[in-house]
């Protein structure tokens, strides 16, 4: 037991009287911060790093005194914070600093729209196809959707399986005219309406431009859509 004590009282001698407290989290809010303030968009997000083989630097901070103030240095201006990450952090205090590198995965969790199951392609969306699930943000493209109103009703440009993030690449508006679809095509200009037949070359919703080919002359014009079985041509 004295052998023990002794061990116990020379440990404690060997750290200042005030020992930094707590550095592990100390750091996680130096980094939460680093991170927001480089994406401001993230601001009120749920910024989560997560240490990884990083026991012996947090062990050797506990021996900082403890007014030490720890920050991100800044490597180079395209430094990325996100994913899985080497930071260097400076631990300051009066004049003396040292530099400790810390290993970290940063996650930026926000809920955002995901199949519930697996919609094909060409399915009209409908509120059971979705959900809202919390997913890590940080890496993914801006065109996801954080809401689930937005989606109900399009339609899924792909086959999207169960369970993955829904983008907006990944879905569209019902189209009105579906390529292969004849349909009335109206050649318009001052004083002057030509009616006509077309095949349509492409889908299309209500006011878009698609391709179509007259039939009477074989020629592929571009036409906008006004309902689901007409196109218009404005000449000038």
């Amino acid at each position: 037991m004295k052998f023990l004590a002794g061990l116990l009282l020379a440990f404690s001698l060997s750290l200042p009287a005030f020992a930094l407290a707590e550095p592990e989290q100390k750091t996680a809010e130096v980094i939460k911060n680093y991170v927001a303030g480089k994406y401001p968009g993230w601001t009120k997000e749920d910024i989560r790093p997560a240490f990884r083989l990083s026991e012996g630097v947090f062990g050797e901070m506990k021996g900082l005194p403890e007014e030490t103030k720890l920050s991100v240095i800044e490597v180079y201006p395209d430094f990325k914070p996100v994913g899985s990450v080497i930071f260097p952090i400076l631990a300051a205090a009066g004049e003396e600093s040292r530099k400790f590198m810390v290993r970290a995965k940063v996650e930026v969790v926000k809920k955002i729209a995901a199949a519930a199951r697996l919609i094909k392609k060409g399915k009209k969306i409908e509120s059971a196809d979705i959900k809202l699930e919390e997913r890590d943000i940080a890496l993914l493209p801006q065109k996801y959707f954080t809401g689930l109103d937005p989606l109900i009703n399009k339609e899924a440009k792909i086959a999207i399986p169960q369970n993955s993030t829904v983008f907006e690449w990944m879905v569209g508006d019902v189209p009105l005219v579906r390529r292969g679809e004849q349909v009335n095509l109206l050649v318009t200009a001052p004083g002057l309406v030509v009616k006509t037949k077309a095949l349509a070359q492409e889908d299309g919703g209500l006011g878009a431009e698609i391709k179509v080919r007259r039939l009477d002359a074989n020629k592929i014009l571009s036409a906008k859509v006004v309902s689901a079985s007409e196109v218009e041509v404005k000449l000038q």
